[in-house]
């Protein structure tokens, strides 16, 4: 095992890559990663033992900073403000600030109970949970993808005319979702089990399709809504009560712990299910719940690649450092965690005070024109990674994530890129799908 002498540099070093990317529109921790590697390797720059705790530091940071980024830089105009996320309606309030204080606020409640649970619970408890349910993966998420379907209701079948055009109003959102969930899958079947991208980009292969799903068509989004700049008050006041906090916290790390631990269940998707099963209720438990549930889904997942006696590879970034190198020691699993909390408190204070100097100067920030140096960075990220077909990918898979927006319905349906051909893998059916494509 490294010294901690040398852990301590590349594990501040992975804070302060995280911090200066997190706060980007459509920037992901784990495409970034990748494009380091690809480009740069790691044993070029640093040691191979010294990547993972690299990648906890920028993990954390990623967790904790990405609240600028969702708060600031993903809002349209005010007539939506009854449609959007709860972070966005504080945005729209000139409470942009508040919304980041109640998110840090999960988040680090999210840091003690993944702490917590990584020194007493995990070593003990989840082996033999992980040994008795795993067997059952595929039944959980054919169930979650059905919830997800059955989570929505009729809406808007008031409004038309005719019973045909209330009919279509009622269930436009929901067949619209189902759409894009099967679209998404279709997509991801394809580029999953065929020769469409380079087979040097094995590591990479889905990259340009999610950066298309979430971080382009978000990109785009904020381009063709022009996001209006708005007044933000810089107090640091919050309103919720003890209760609510308890509360959201414990719904997200309910959330956040199903996710982290169970493959392809991403943090949405265990929010969604843990806060139907916990009752939230309101915008502040909203938003702090979302914070324990990101520090959980995705720094306590990259942590399951530490312990001994389970080394769960869980996340993008896990298959990308397993790699190069996967921890052996509990030692290394300890400083780990240390390095989890001192990473933790650097995050807080940079995404404090960058939120501060943001709500300050964001009628000055304008978000159209970042937006187009980042949808061109992602197209360049995409053709490095991919070459041009990856870029043909980018563009159907943002079209799809595109798609979810004129729907107005979930964002995570494009998690069907991932869900349907794993399912159709799960099942034994892969060639079957092939054969009814006619690529097999």
């Amino acid at each position: 095992m490294l010294s901690l002498s040398t852990i301590l540099p590349w594990s501040l070093a992975g804070v302060l890559f995280g911090s200066l990317i997190s706060w980007i529109p459509g920037f992901h921790i784990f495409n970034i990663m990748a494009l380091l590697v690809a480009v740069f390797g790691v044993g070029e720059f640093m040691p191979v033992e010294a990547f993972p705790f690299f990648t906890v530091g920028a993990i954390v940071a990623y967790a904790y900073v990405s609240a600028i980024s969702s708060v600031y830089f993903s809002v349209a105009d005010e007539s939506a403000v009854f449609l959007l996320f709860p972070t966005q309606r504080y945005l729209l309030l000139g409470r942009g600030h508040e919304a980041v204080l109640l998110y840090l606020i999960g988040a680090v409640a999210g840091t003690l109970i993944l702490v917590l649970s990584a020194l007493f619970i995990f070593p003990r408890v989840l082996p033999p949970i992980y040994q008795a349910t795993s067997p059952y993966i595929t039944y959980f998420l054919v169930a979650i993808v059905v919830f997800m379907f059955m989570s929505e209701w009729p809406k808007e079948g008031d409004r038309g005319k005719t019973p045909g055009e209330r009919l279509w109003l009622a269930w436009r959102q929901i067949l619209g979702g189902i759409a894009v969930f099967f679209l998404s899958g279709l997509l991801g079947f394809v580029v999953m089990n065929t020769n469409l991208l380079p087979v040097t980009s094995a590591y990479t292969r889905l990259t340009p399709m999610f950066i298309g799903f979430f971080g382009m068509s978000w990109v785009l989004l904020n381009i063709l809504s022009n996001p209006p700049m708005l007044d933000q008050k810089t107090e640091d006041n919050v309103e919720s009560s003890v209760y609510n906090m308890l509360k959201a916290s414990f719904g997200g790390a309910l959330g956040g712990t199903i996710a982290a631990v169970y493959p392809i269940i991403t943090g949405g998707m265990g929010a969604l299910v843990a806060g139907h099963m916990t009752s939230q209720r309101g915008d502040d438990a909203f938003i702090i719940s979302q914070g324990v549930n990101r520090v959980i889904y995705y720094v306590g997942a990259f942590t399951l690649l530490f312990l001994p006696n389970l080394r769960l590879t869980r996340g993008a970034a896990a298959w990308l450092v397993s790699s190069v190198y996967t921890p052996k020691s509990y030692a290394e699993y300890l400083a780990a965690v240390g390095v989890i909390l001192l990473s933790a408190g650097i995050s807080f204070l940079f995404t404090y005070y960058l939120s501060k100097v943001i709500a300050r100067s964001f009628k000055v920030a304008h978000i159209r024109k970042l937006s187009y140096v980042v949808a061109v960075t992602l197209v360049v990220i995409s053709y490095l990674l991919t070459g041009w077909m990856g870029v043909v990918v980018l563009f159907i898979s943002t079209a799809i994530g595109m798609m979810a927006a004129a729907f107005n319905t979930r964002r995570s349906y494009c998690l069907g890129g991932l869900i349907l051909p794993v399912l159709i893998s799960m099942t034994g059916n892969t060639g079957a799908f092939m054969h009814l494509l006619g690529l097999g």
